[in-house]
């Protein structure tokens, strides 16, 4: 991380969500990083939207107070395991933390919610804590009656910088 890079969060998060950020690994901060660079390519001058490109992925640190860790090494293979074997994931995930790494199988699949209320308890707004939530949704599978077109228009392009980063 550069000095410039490091300045960035303060900038955009609540103080208690800088802590948030400064947990992840640095993979995972250049990935956040490069998240929040291309939404702002994009046009896009939102301040839920920056902290939500920040803090997306911050779920995904809950297996490791239990002594696990959800790096790429793992990551790549339960991607893949769940595009060729649908549901399998399910059947291997376990809720409780002290499950080894069944949990850590459970924070893959539960890490936007699980960051959402992080996000939440942290100091980040409704609609940051809400594209969190939802980031890896199918904007097709959401029920956008009751959901806002700026929000949906604020998700789909967090998912597009996501999957592009």
């Amino acid at each position: 991380m550069t000095p410039e890079e490091r300045l960035i969060p303060a900038q955009v998060l609540p103080p208690d969500a800088i802590d948030l950020f400064d947990r992840m690994p640095v993979d995972a901060q250049h990935h956040s990083l490069n998240v929040l660079r291309a939404v702002r390519e994009m046009g896009l001058k939102d301040p839920d939207l920056d902290a939500a490109a920040l803090l997306h992925d911050v779920g995904k640190l809950s297996p490791e107070p239990g002594g696990q860790r959800l790096g790429l090494w793992l990551r790549g293979p339960l991607v893949l395991l769940d595009a060729t074997v649908p549901g399998l994931l399910t059947i291997m995930a376990k809720p409780e933390p002290d499950a080894g790494w069944r949990y850590t199988v459970y924070a893959h699949r539960e890490h936007p919610r699980i960051g959402a209320e992080w996000a939440s308890g942290a100091g980040c707004s409704d609609l940051t804590c809400w594209l969190i939530r939802h980031h890896q949704d199918k904007l097709n599978r959401l029920n956008t009656s009751s959901v806002r077109d700026d929000k949906l228009h604020l998700l789909a392009a967090l998912q597009e910088a996501d999957n592009s980063s």
